[in-house]
């Protein structure tokens, strides 16, 4: 119970207190949470980061050469230096890449995260990224889309995925018709990007359904910790270079979280928060003031949902403690409305009994009578009992009254007031042929009383269907048909009690001590005494 209860504490202690780095919160607007750079603009609830414009781009053609950038509003944390913990990362997100008519394509886009909002380079082939002047203060992160192929960059064609650290040239890098995709194909393309801190790796997925594909198409190891700074920001970049085409985002979700293990669960990184959602999106959050109104009431109330959860399972706790203490001193933990005890009485060893009893001494004798003798006893599992040790010499043929009793006791004889049987033990040694009355001790033929005690124990096998018929033990005793097959021990008998249907009173005896599990349990019929 106390382990219950600290495992009760921990569930609500981590739904009270958030460790998780913070993240964009709730899905809102693009216009009111995104920062918007050179050619980029909103288009129907998606961002497009670059125009169109004439082909071959002219220097006046726009402001910024065709470069576009969208970054999220706010700086998001990636260290903490004083725990000295580095974020990890999940983000998913929609994107198309639409060639402008009778123009070449321009030179891609890429996801980015960077310390400085300001930096990005106007040169061909770039996408907007930081050049090769880049501050040394300064650090970006970007997978890219690249649809222009330039070999001074590296670019191993005009149709690639690459992953880049603080150069545009990548260092991990797949084309992307190898794997099934074709970035200039027009169709919306959505991507999934993930970086586990614990295991220093990035991988990236790519596909023209909404589905996470089960495996990745790039994957790299890299520590990002070297390159983090404490805060971030995150978003996309694109530029057109000599070609004309329109780069749009849609449906963007990203999120931090602390990597407690190599391994992190897809539906724990997944569960993001939407960035770019439509109206018609189950995931959007009407109003502007979501992000800071709605927000903070809706942490509000599961801070205090979780402090009122908490205080509940407290008190339940202690309810359940005491409870079950006055239910144990109380003893009615084995009794049943109507005082029967439900409790169904095991098969012992003779080892148990011998202990018990002190091996049978004279001393715990208690009673005496025509064909056994009460001894008692202890046992560790239900404490003091009574021991009737019954005589073997006593035991006819016709009468058996160990089984007389052993019946009775487990039929129907069930009541506070009377002795509840709790186990039997079955002591016996020999071979088959010991069984044959001692009277008549070497006045018979041994094969032929052995062969009659075998068909007289398959006849009153518990399961019917293994009983040989009349016919069959005929022959077996004239010797025109083989000896029976008998199990290597006693078959399992279930004797079933006549108290009422709800009662528990069915016992299942064995040969041993063991579950026995050459065959299920055959129920005998059902008696009533007196």
């Amino acid at each position: 119970m106390l382990s219950f209860s600290f495992l009760l504490f921990l569930v609500y202690f981590f739904l009270l207190f958030d460790f998780s780095f913070p993240s964009p919160s709730v899905s809102f607007l693009p216009a009111r949470n995104v920062t918007l750079y050179g050619d980029a603009h909103l288009k129907n609830n998606a961002i497009s980061l670059t125009q169109q414009h004439a082909c071959p781009a002219s220097s006046s053609s726009s402001s910024s050469n065709g470069v576009g950038k969208a970054l999220y509003l706010y700086p998001i944390r990636f260290l903490d230096p004083i725990n000295n913990t580095t974020a990890s990362f999940f983000c998913r997100f929609s994107f198309s890449i639409v060639r402008s008519p009778l123009c070449s394509f321009g030179d891609g886009m890429a996801f980015l995260i960077t310390s400085n909002a300001d930096s990005f380079s106007l040169s061909k082939g770039y996408m907007g990224l930081s050049g090769p002047a880049l501050n040394p203060q300064d650090s970006f992160i970007a997978v890219e889309f690249d649809t222009s192929s330039d070999p001074s960059l590296g670019d191993i064609n005009s149709n690639h995925i690459g992953i880049d650290v603080n150069s545009i040239v990548s260092f991990a890098a797949i084309d992307a018709e190898s794997v099934g995709i074709d970035l200039q194909s027009g169709r919306q393309i959505t991507a999934w990007i993930e970086y586990s801190d614990s295991s220093k790796l990035i991988q990236v997925w790519a596909s023209y359904l909404q589905v996470r594909p089960q495996s990745p198409i790039l994957v790299a190891q890299v520590d990002l910790s070297e390159h983090f700074k404490e805060y971030m920001h995150v978003g996309f970049s694109a530029s057109n270079g000599q070609g004309s085409a329109i780069h749009i985002v849609d449906q963007w979700r990203f999120k931090t979280y602390a990597t407690l293990s190599a391994v992190t669960p897809k539906d724990i990184s997944e569960k993001g928060d939407c960035l770019m959602c439509y109206p018609e999106n189950p995931m959007y959050s009407d109003g502007p003031g979501t992000h800071n109104g709605r927000g903070k009431l809706l942490e509000m109330a599961l801070g205090l949902g979780g402090l009122a959860a908490f205080t509940v399972s407290i008190i339940v706790v202690l309810l359940v403690v005491i409870f079950s203490a006055i239910k144990k001193r109380r003893g009615v933990g084995g009794r049943t409305k109507e005082g029967r005890i439900n409790r169904v009485s095991r098969r012992l060893s003779i080892t148990e009994i011998r202990s018990a009893t002190m091996g049978f001494h004279r001393s715990r004798i208690i009673g005496q009578g025509a064909s056994a003798t009460v001894f008692k006893g202890y046992l560790s599992s239900c404490g003091s009992v009574a021991v009737k040790r019954f005589d073997h010499a006593a035991i006819e043929c016709a009468h058996n009254p160990f089984i007389t009793e052993f019946a009775t006791m487990v039929g129907c004889l069930r009541h506070e007031n009377l002795v509840q049987l709790q186990g039997w033990c079955c002591e016996g040694t020999g071979k088959l042929i010991e069984a044959a009355d001692s009277k008549v001790v070497g006045m018979f033929n041994t094969l032929e009383v052995e062969r009659m005690l075998m068909v007289g124990l398959s006849c009153v096998h518990p399961n019917h269907e293994k009983r040989p018929t009349v016919k069959e033990a005929a022959m077996i005793l004239r010797g025109e048909a083989p000896l029976p097959v008998l199990p290597q021990r006693k078959p399992a008998v279930g004797f079933q009690s006549v108290l009422p249907e709800d009662s528990d009173g069915t016992l299942n005896l064995a040969g041993d001590n063991s579950p026995c599990t050459d065959d299920p349990t055959w129920m005998t019929p059902r008696t009533d005494f007196g």
